[in-house]
């Protein structure tokens, strides 16, 4: 009768951590903090906040007053599969001649026109401007 007791606590007890995937276990680092650029009285920033999706604001620096916002990518998360994996943050912006250049932890560039707001999804990422 001992034994069975024994038997039955140990399954208790390793059972759930044996039936965890090992990545479960693993958690990714924080994501990058985006520091925001300030141009023209304008804020822009990357706030890297969400796990599935990417995108940049433009502020008011003097009113703290939101402009726009524009999302770069989503991640759709595939279930069953460790989203720690699966999340892609913003890993660094600049401004360059009126282009906010943001480049994501997988390598993808994209380019926003402040302007306009339209996004353009580059092959690389474009040499800084030599003044």
């Amino acid at each position: 009768m001992h034994r069975r007791i024994a038997t039955l606590i140990l399954l208790t007890l390793t059972l759930p951590m044996l039936l965890l995937p090992p990545a479960a276990l693993a958690k990714r680092a924080a994501p990058a903090r985006i520091t925001p650029i300030i141009d023209h009285g304008v804020r822009y920033t990357a706030p890297n906040d969400q796990h599935t999706r990417a995108y940049v604001q433009a502020w008011n620096a003097k009113t703290n007053q939101m402009l726009w916002e524009i999302t770069l990518f989503r991640t759709i998360i595939i279930p069953g599969i460790e989203e720690d994996y699966q999340t892609v943050f913003i890993a660094r912006m600049s401004l360059e001649e009126g282009r906010l250049i943001v480049v994501a932890e997988d390598g993808r560039v994209f380019g926003v026109d402040v302007k306009t707001r339209a996004v353009k999804k580059l092959k690389n990422v474009p040499p800084p401007h030599q003044a």
